[in-house]
Formats: C-alpha cells, structure tokens, sequence
C-alpha cells in the first residue's frame, strides 16, 4: 500500500467521529444521565427488597450524587455506612426512651443536628463531612417517622437505615463506574487552561513591547476572565479533598500551586512595565529582554502543554535568559552608563527589574508545584509543608450547626403539638435547606439574602407541580410510564445543576418534590389530599429554614465579602510584622482573595451598582497583586547591602510602619461601612527613601561591591515603591466606594 492511501487512511480515521460524540461529551448529558441511571437502579432496588418507603433511597442518591467526584471509594462506602447506622442508632434510642420527655429529647436532638450540621462543612483535608450528614439525615428520618409511632420505632429505625444505605451504595456505584470524574485529573486540565491564559497575557504584553500596539482591551478581558478559572479550582480543591484520600494527602501542594498561579498572573504584568521605563536604559538591554521575553512564553507554553503522567517537562531555557539580562546590567554599569541616569530612571529601573526577577521566581514555583500535583499511576509525590497541624474552630459553620440544631428542633415541636399536614418531608426540608446550601454562598451563591421571596416563588412551583400530579398520577400507575417519567425528570435536574458549585433553593426544593412524587407511589390509587398535603408540608419545612436562617445570623454575601475583606487586610499586616508563619498566611491572604471575587458575584441588590461591582473587583485583584508584592518584599528586605543597612534601614522601617497605619485605616473603612474620609499619604515616607537612595549613590559606597550589590538595593527599593503605589491605589478605590448603600442587613 502506498505512503499516500495510508496517509489517506489515518486522515479518514482521524476525521471520522461518533455522530453522538459531542452530544455525550457534554457535562451536562453525562450528570443528567448518571442521576437518572441512580434514581432508576435505587427505585428498582428498593422495590426488589420490599423497602417501604423507596423514596428515601431516591433522596439519598440526590444529596450523593451531588459528591461528583471518585477517589477512595471503600473509605467513602465505610464512613458513609458508619454515619448511617450511627444516625439510626442515636434515633431509636431518642424515640424510643424520651419522648414523652422533652426536656431530654429535644436538647439531645439539637446537640445531635448541630454537631453534624457543623461537621459537614469546615474546609481541609477529610472524607468525612458526609458522614456527619448522614447522622443528622438519618437520625432527623427515624424522628420524624418514629415520634407518631414510638412502639415501632425500631422498625422504622430498620428501614431508614436500609433505604439510605441502598443509595448511598447505588450513588457511589454509579459514580464510580459510569463517566467517573477524577478531580486529580481535571485539576491537572483547568490549571493547564489558566496556564494557558497567562501565556496569552505574556504574548499580548511582548507584541506590544516589540510592536508598540496597545493591548489594553485584551488584556482587560483576560483580567475578568481570570477570576472565574481560579474559582473552579478552588472549588476543585474542595471537592477533591472531601471525596479522594489521594488527593486529600497532598491538600498542601493544591494550596501552593493556586498561591503560585495567582502570583504568576499578577507578576506576568511586570514585562508591560518596561515601556515606562526610560527609553535609553531598554534600549541598551533590548536584546536581552526580548530574548527573556522569548524564554518567559516558551516556558509557558512548556507549562501548559498536555502531560501524560509519568511525562517530565521539557527543561527551559528561562535561567539562562535571566543570567544574560544581569551579565548585560553589570557591563553597563562597568561601563559607567548607570552614573549618567537620574535618580527616578535608577529607581525605575530597580523597580521594574525587581518585578521581573520575582516573576522569574514564580515561573520555577509553578514548574516545581506542577510537577508535585500528584496524578494517576503515580507515586505520590513529596508533600509540600502544611502548616494547619492543629484543628481550628470555623465559627461560620458553628453558626450553621447550631441553626440546624434549631431549625430540627422547631420542626419536630411543630411535628409533636401542631399537627401540620406534610409531616413526614417538613423537618427534611428545614434542617437540609439549612445545612446544604450554605457552602454554595463561597462558590457565588446568594446566601440569605432574599430568601423569603425565593422560598414564596418556590412555593408557587410547587403549587404548580401539585396541580400537575393531580392530572398525570392515574396515568402513572404503568410500572414502566413511571421509571420514564422519573428518569425523564432526573435527567432534567442533572442537565440543568451539572455546573453548580453546589445546591441553592431551587436544586434543593427540586429533590425534595421528586422525593415526594415518589413517595407518592401511584402505581397505587393515591389520595389527592395527600398530594396537597405532602407538598404543603415542603413549603411549611421552607419557610420555617428561611425564618431561621434569615434572622438568626444570616448569610448575607455582602458580610462574607467584607470578612474577607478585613482578614486580607489583617494577614497583609501580619507579613509586615514577620508573621512566623509567612507561606501560610501567603496561602490564605491568596484563597481569601479568591473566594471574595466568587462572593462578590453573588451580590445583586439595588445599593450595589456595577460600577460599585467593578470598583470592589477592581480592589480585589490590587489586593491580589499586594500580597504578591508584600510577600516577596518581605522576603528580600533581609538582602539589603551591608554598606547600606544604616543608612537606608531607618527609611524602609518608617515606611512599613505607614504601609501598617493605612491598612489599618482601610480595615476600619469597612469595619464601620464608611469609605468617606482622608487615608494616610505614603509620599513623604517614599520621599525620604529616595533620597537616603541618593545619598548612597553620591557617596559611592557601593561601587566597589560587585553589580548584584547596587541591584539588590535597587531591587529592595523597588518593591517599596510597588507596595506604597499598591496602597495608593487602593485608597483611592476605597474612598470612590459607597459601601454604606450596600453593607448592612437588608433585601428580606
């Protein structure tokens, strides 16, 4: 066969493409299949084994399948049996020994659901948060079904334990065999994506420079841009450490590969800097620096190429690059070019070489943390230092644990001496709207805050799907009709939910009706006050978890925002203070970053503009680019010249002492909700440096060192400059804010 017909061939083949392929490869048909598959297989499980209530299997396969990602699969099967046959445990005996004692039995039932509520969501390494849940769910189930018939509380104790247990298998099963989500591997793909933004960022700022185009619209939309990819692998490391030891065992090195791709978008706008530099200065380096340039895209695209597991990255070319540009300096200044500049061309040199020595540093970071991202059919690689050795108290979940004790509590009294219609989805509705969506806040949801018009609307959906189960359950009574009904409605469910980072009001209400149509069981002749009033007692159940919620410490976006806001704040002083700890408190300023861009999306009222949007965006990703810029200050500040430590060290430490008062000022800007005043100025403090800088080049004492010696000063010196002209910024974004229409507790 010839060369031409074989390459004919492999072409075909390569062309050639399922007709379906796309279709399948869609997240969503993918979710939207593999609940529906779930809820099929634990329908038709229940079934076979005679469970009376199969609806709570259904549940249990939604809260499940909602944990997309595989990894770990006996650990998950052991922990999630464990918090089943505990909850059921704890139930029975609740039911079956206090009843009638309420003094015993509902303090006990509010430490029970506070304790798991709050386990459930502080972050870290642990595959245990479902566990907890599953206490909580199981136990509030045997409740609420055992306190009508306490003699029988055993039995029912025995049935919630079987139905939870067959979906939880089921959900695990499905999740793990069918279209299984790695979050190691997509961690792996969304970091190489980023990656490749920051490679476009380079390309567009290194045209520039050699073209004299002005990029500033591109670069613009990779900016807002940006934000998005680092919120799906935050959420990326949440997920992964909740459901993979594997990935959970090196939390660590998820942390400080996201600490570095944030300093590495911040830093790669140091290459735009050079156009300010004086023209005569880069024009004797212009070789040097496109040959950096050159080094600096090539090692991004080294970084961001495909890798097999197992595959090394190519070796790069970027030490080199950078040795020359300092072999070049050092020729100039023996050449006696540097004494000719002034003062402000010597700083701003210093300045802009300082940002490109720190971006060379981050380059070789994401080359090591990338190499240490641990992957399939792999050794694990070595962890990076984790600095959390001891447990921490989260008081956000405190606060949500202990609404969730409440929220039970109030349910099962209402259960004990109302009598509301619905009692068997009501308390389920309170507790899990209480427990499960307060996560999604963190990922952009809207926490409480207009959660009664929410709940109201639902309520009409609601109303709604009981007019329609009036009309179709006679047509359901088919054994068949029903499973393409209920796969029918899965799916839809997956499809629309496959890209939340979590379940809002909306998913939440949408299980729980499904739960309810099955629980209706209309192969049967079903009463239809019983549709009324199963429905009726879903919305009682919201309403009574939006009460709670909502005036009782709510969740509000505006609150997390400003809480991140102040921490940023307060761990930026903590750096200048020479914090013990700098790497962590350099991971959690970056993370805290990260999650008030995704908070930030979730505020949607009138006070809040999106000119005010931009503005507090626009404060973030400054802050972002300051702690980058204090980190690495604080890190070289140690290297100034021996010869000019007298001089100019009294200068640096009068200036940190103001970088601290006008963080301070901002911390109370927010604390109060008023951006109305004067900040302090930064200029007589930067003014005095560079005359110290003056006074030292005048004297000379520096020139009979080696080149590395004036660039370390001018190095340290520069990054004072990129930290004062941060602050500068940021007091001018704060001060146009009008935080005081937005910031307190409105929009019920």
């Amino acid at each position: 066969m010839s060369t031409t017909v074989k390459t004919d061939i492999l072409s075909a083949e390569r062309k050639w493409r399922w007709p379906l392929q796309d279709v399948f490869g869609d997240l969503r048909v993918r979710y939207g299949i593999k609940i529906g598959l779930a809820g099929m297989l634990a329908l038709f499980g229940a079934q076979v084994i005679r469970l009376p209530h199969d609806n709570w299997a259904i549940l249990t396969v939604l809260v499940m399948m909602n944990a997309q990602y595989i990894g770990s699969t006996a650990v998950k099967v052991v922990m999630r049996v464990l918090g089943t046959l505990g909850g059921a445990v704890v139930g029975v005996w609740l039911v079956g020994n206090y009843t009638n004692t309420p003094m015993i039995f509902l303090p006990v039932l509010f430490l029970v659901l506070a304790i798991s509520g709050y386990k459930f969501g502080p972050f870290g390494p642990r595959l245990v948060p479902y566990a907890y849940f599953l206490v909580g769910l199981t136990t509030l189930s045997v409740v609420t079904n055992g306190i009508a018939t306490p003699d029988q509380v055993w039995q029912v104790g025995i049935d919630r334990t079987e139905e939870i247990l067959l979906g939880t298998m089921v959900a695990l099963l499905v999740s793990t065999v069918v279209w299984p989500r790695s979050a190691r591997e997509e961690f792996v793909t969304a970091s190489r994506v980023s990656l490749e933004m920051v490679g476009r960022l380079v390309s567009l700022q290194t045209e520039a420079y050699a073209l004299g185009t002005d990029p500033s619209a591109e670069v613009e939309k990779i900016r807002d841009a940006f934000p998005a990819r680092l919120s799906i692998l935050r959420n990326l490391v949440q997920a992964g450490s909740r459901e993979s030891t594997l990935f959970a065992a090196r939390l660590s090195n998820y942390n400080g590969f996201l600490v570095s791709l944030i300093s590495l978008f911040q830093g790669s706008f140091a290459l735009s800097q050079w156009r300010h530099v004086d023209a005569a200065i880069v024009e004797r380096l212009q070789t040097e620096l496109r040959s950096l340039s050159g080094a600096i895209s090539e090692e991004l695209s080294i970084l961001s190429a495909p890798r097999r597991p197992g595959e090394k990255l190519l070796p790069s070319s970027l030490p080199d690059a950078f040795a020359a540009v300092v072999q070049k300096v050092e020729e100039l200044r023996d050449q006696g070019f540097f004494a000719t500049q002034s003062l402000q061309n010597a700083i701003g040199f210093g300045t802009h070489f300082a940002a490109l020595r720190s971006l060379r540093d981050e380059l070789i970071n994401i080359r090591n943390m990338t190499e240490g991202l641990p992957r399939f059919g792999e050794p694990l690689p070595e962890a990076k230092t984790h600095w959390d050795l001891l447990p921490t108290i989260d008081w956000f979940w405190v606060k949500v644990g202990i609404k969730s004790g409440l929220v039970g509590v109030v349910a099962i009294t209402l259960l004990l001496w109302i009598h509301p219609p619905g009692p068997g989805v009501l308390p389920l509705m309170a507790w899990i709207q209480t427990v499960l969506t307060r996560p999604f806040i963190r990922a952009g949801g809207t926490g409480d805050k207009g959660i009664f018009q929410n709940s109201f609307f639902a309520s009409l959906a609601l109303t709604g799907c009981i007019i329609v189960l009036l009309l179709i359950t006679p047509f359901l009574a088919n054994y068949l009709v029903m499973n393409l009904t209920l796969f029918a409605i899965l799916f839809g469910l997956g499809f629309l939910s496959a890209r939340f980072q979590g379940p809002n009001l909306w998913i939440l209400t949408a299980w729980l009706a499904i739960t309810v149509f099955v629980g209706l069981n209309p192969q049967q002749p079903v009463d239809s006050q019983t549709i009324i009033d199963s429905f009726i007692g879903l919305m009682t159940g919201m309403f009574i978890g939006a009460l709670i919620s909502r005036l009782i410490w709510p969740v509000l976006p505006q609150r997390l925002l400003k809480d991140n806001l102040l921490a940023v704040f307060s761990g930026l002083n903590a750096l200048l203070r020479d914090d013990p700890h700098p790497e962590r408190v350099k991971a959690q300023l970056a993370l805290g970053s990260v999650e008030a861009q995704q908070v930030l999306r979730g505020i949607r009222m009138r006070g809040c503009t999106e000119q005010e949007k931009n503005s507090i965006a626009a404060l973030i990703r400054a802050l972002q680019a300051m702690v980058l810029r204090v980190g690495h200050l604080v890190s070289y500040r140690k290297n100034l010249p021996e010869a000019a430590e007298p001089l100019l060290r009294p200068k640096l430490e009068r200036l940190e002492a103001e970088f601290s008062q006008m963080l301070n000022a901002f911390s109370e800007c927010f604390r109060q909700g008023d951006c109305w005043r004067e900040f302090p100025t930064l200029q007589g403090a930067v003014i005095a440096m560079d005359e110290t800088v003056q006074e030292i080049r005048q004297s000379g004492i520096l020139n009979v060192h080696k080149v590395t010696e004036p660039l370390r000063m001018l190095d340290i010196v520069g990054r004072y400059h990129f930290v004062a002209g941060d602050l500068e910024e940021c007091s001018q974004l704060i001060r146009g804010l009008r935080i005081d229409r937005f910031w307190g507790d409105y929009a019920l």
